[in-house]
C-alpha cells in the first residue's frame, strides 16, 4: 500500500494545529493565574508581556519550561510593563464593557454604540501591537505607545487583519461561551502575537534593505 505525500502533509498540519490549540489553552491558564496573582489590575500588564515573550520563543522553535519562563518574565517586567500597557489595557477594557453587551441585545447598530465599537476595535488593535512591540524592540518606555500608534495608522492592511482576528475570536467566544474560561484569551494572545511578530519581521527586512542596521535589535520604522 502506497502512502501519498498529501497524507503525511495533512497529518502534520493537523498535529501542528492541535499543538497550537493546546498552547492557547496553556497560555489562557497562565494569563488568568498570573493576572489574578497581581490582583487583576496590577497583574494583567505583566501577564500580557509574559504571554508575548513565551509565544515569541515558541515561534522561534525554542524549548523552554513555559511556567517557569512565564513566571520569571512576569516578575522581571512587573513594573515596567505597567508604564507601557496598563493605560491601553484600561481604555480597551472600558470600551469593551460598553460594546460586548450590545451584541446579543441587537443594539450594536445604534450610532453611539457603533462609534464606541469602532473605538474599541482601534483600542484592541493598538493594545495587541504593544506587547509584541515591547518584547521585540528595545525602546525608551515613553516611545512604545507613539510607535505602536504610528505603525497602526501607516500599516492599515496588517492593522485590519488584527481587527478581523479580534472580531473572529470575540464572535466565537460569544457563540460558544464555554471557550472564554478555557481558550479565548490564550487564543487571542497567541494569534495576535504571531501576527504582530510576522509584521515586525517583514518591516525589519524592509528596513534592512533600505539601510544597514545600526544595532543588533533594529529600531521599528513603520514601512
Amino acid at each position: 500500500m502506497t502512502t501519498t505525500a498529501a497524507g503525511p502533509g495533512w497529518a502534520l498540519r493537523v498535529h501542528a494545529a492541535c499543538d497550537w490549540v493546546m498552547w492557547a489553552m496553556a497560555l489562557n491558564v497562565l494569563w488568568i493565574v498570573f493576572t489574578l496573582a497581581g490582583g487583576v489590575v496590577l497583574g494583567a500588564a505583566p501577564a500580557t508581556v509574559a504571554a508575548a515573550h513565551v509565544t515569541r520563543r515558541r515561534l522561534r522553535g525554542e524549548a523552554f519550561p513555559a511556567l517557569r519562563t512565564f513566571a520569571r518574565v512576569w516578575r522581571s517586567e512587573f513594573f515596567r510593563s505597567h508604564l507601557v500597557l496598563t493605560p491601553a489595557l484600561t481604555v480597551t477594557a472600558l470600551l469593551l464593557i460598553q460594546v460586548v453587551p450590545a451584541v446579543p441585545t441587537g443594539t450594536l447598530g445604534e450610532p453611539i454604540t457603533m462609534v464606541t465599537a469602532v473605538a474599541a476595535v482601534l483600542a484592541v488593535v493598538l493594545t495587541a501591537l504593544l506587547a509584541p512591540l515591547y518584547v521585540h524592540y528595545d525602546l525608551p518606555l515613553r516611545r512604545y505607545l507613539p510607535t505602536a500608534s504610528r505603525w497602526m495608522l501607516r500599516n492599515l492592511a496588517p492593522s485590519a487583519l488584527l481587527a478581523v482576528a479580534a472580531v473572529a475570536v470575540t464572535t466565537a467566544s460569544l457563540m460558544v461561551p464555554g471557550l472564554i474560561p478555557f481558550v479565548s484569551v490564550g487564543a487571542w494572545l497567541a494569534i495576535s502575537t504571531a501576527l504582530c511578530l510576522g509584521f515586525f519581521a517583514a518591516n525589519d527586512r524592509l528596513v534592512a534593505e533600505q539601510s544597514a542596521p545600526a544595532h543588533s535589535r533594529p529600531s521599528p520604522q513603520p514601512a
